[in-house]
């Protein structure tokens, strides 16, 4: 009952906390094919979780000299975990508080080296996760169109989310394909 509350409640604490952070302007192009360290957080759902590993693996293929870091709530493995140069940071819902924050102890293990990007795979929105997004202050943040997304990322994709998940990551690795 409490816990729509409580979200909100964390929700207004994260933009509190990040209400000095400013993104430069900054191009487009080529940012990940310049970037040394990517973040990855993957869907909380592990069934959208496979799914967006899968849409991603030929994407992950490509940019094979990229430091990866994902984090991950599901101790089962995805696609884009079997790659070298390939690091997965677990958490559990111990690792949430009752705002819906991921605690100092999970991101502590999540910031162990500064990002160039990071990446939220969640169609819908998830605070814990576009928290690590912002948190990241990486140039370049990317996840999916919602109410509050333009706060949290500087790159969002409204795609029709009237399609099926598989069709959505599909379009995601190709948007992300031209960068």
């Amino acid at each position: 009952m409490f816990e729509s509350a409580l979200a909100y409640i964390g929700l207004q604490f994260a933009k509190f906390q990040f209400r000095n952070d400013f993104d430069q302007v900054q191009p487009l192009t080529d940012f990940f094919r310049g970037a040394h360290n990517i973040l990855i957080t993957m869907p909380v759902g592990y069934e959208d979780a496979i799914i967006a590993g899968n849409a991603l693996r030929n994407f992950r293929e490509r940019m094979s000299k990229i430091h990866i870091t994902i984090v991950h709530n599901s101790t089962r493995e995805t696609a884009l975990a079997n790659f070298p140069k390939c690091e997965v940071v677990r958490f559990d819902p111990a690792d949430i508080n009752k705002f819906s924050l991921p605690t100092k102890a999970v991101l502590q293990r999540v910031f162990t080296k500064e990002f160039d990007v990071a990446i939220d795979l969640n169609l819908d929105f998830v605070l814990h996760t576009a928290y690590i997004c912002k948190a990241s202050r990486a140039k370049a943040r990317v996840g999916f169109s919602s109410q509050v997304s333009d706060f949290f990322y500087n790159v969002t994709l409204n795609l029709n989310k009237q399609r099926t998940p598989q069709a959505l990551y599909d379009k995601f690795a190709e948007c992300l394909s031209m960068f």
